[in-house]
């Protein structure tokens, strides 16, 4: 019997792991899920995630697919990972494709959301779920910036020392941005970004729109590529990975 291929939505938070990638010397997502799965189906199964979130990056609908011998079907898998999981991961959904489906290569947009608690101080209870900024960030301010990042764009000067990426251009296909209350979320939308792009990214909104920086910054730091005309990355516990969105019958 051939093996099932089996698409699988996770949500978790991600303070307690070091990333989702599996790292053989530390706790991650990945390595968590697949635990799981070979202490169920009796032998080892390794699975492909479509995003590869940081380290205390949290998801709301990370995508994840698997091989399994087995004659189960999705919705029977989802409970039996779920008991065998800690609670800070949970599978939300799972069901089966067909074999070509491949949870990383597939994607059409990322959909992730960048979370800020704006206040004099934060409720300690919300401390691991957003970034607070305790300077007025005047929201307005923030939209006027858009421009700068929409498109197709070198993101050289937004990426970490070090990074892996070969090439440096990412098209970012829109940002929303929502005030309530102390609360403000940045919506970014696009089919792949930059190792602590995004964080980088809040934190120069951030920045903006609390009159520390100013356009020319900005402007610099997509002309120039230099990671030095502006350091500072906003904090992985306001991220969250929302949606993995793909083409046709793999969007369900």
């Amino acid at each position: 019997m051939p093996k099932k291929n089996f698409k699988c939505t996770a949500a978790y938070k991600g303070t307690s792991f070091y990333g989702w990638q599996r790292q053989n010397d530390f706790l991650t997502v990945q390595g968590i899920i697949e635990y799981a799965l070979e202490k169920h189906f009796g032998y080892a199964v390794k699975t492909m995630g479509a995003s590869r979130t940081d380290a205390g990056v949290h998801a709301k609908g990370q995508v994840f697919n698997f091989f399994a011998d087995t004659k189960l079907a999705g919705e029977n898998i989802k409970p039996i990972l779920n008991n065998l999981l800690p609670d800070e991961i949970r599978i939300t959904g799972v069901r089966e494709v067909n074999e070509k489906f491949k949870s990383r290569y597939n994607v059409r947009k990322k959909f992730y959301r960048y979370v800020i608690y704006n206040s004099g101080f934060i409720p300690p209870f919300f401390r691991e779920n957003a970034w607070h900024v305790n300077k007025p960030l005047d929201v307005k301010k923030m939209e006027e910036i858009f421009p700068f990042f929409e498109g197709v764009k070198d993101y050289f000067s937004f990426s970490r020392s070090g990074s892996e990426a070969v090439q440096f251009e990412r098209r970012v296909d829109g940002i929303k941005i929502k005030k309530n209350g102390k609360w403000i979320t940045l919506d970014f939308f696009g089919k792949g970004f930059l190792y602590q792009q995004i964080r980088r990214m809040a934190a120069v909104f951030a920045a903006y729109a609390a009159g520390d920086i100013g356009r020319e910054i900005i402007s610099d730091m997509f002309a120039v590529r230099d990671r030095s005309v502006f350091r500072e990355s906003a904090p992985a516990c306001g991220l969250y990975l929302v949606k993995i969105i793909y083409e046709g019958k793999y969007n369900v």
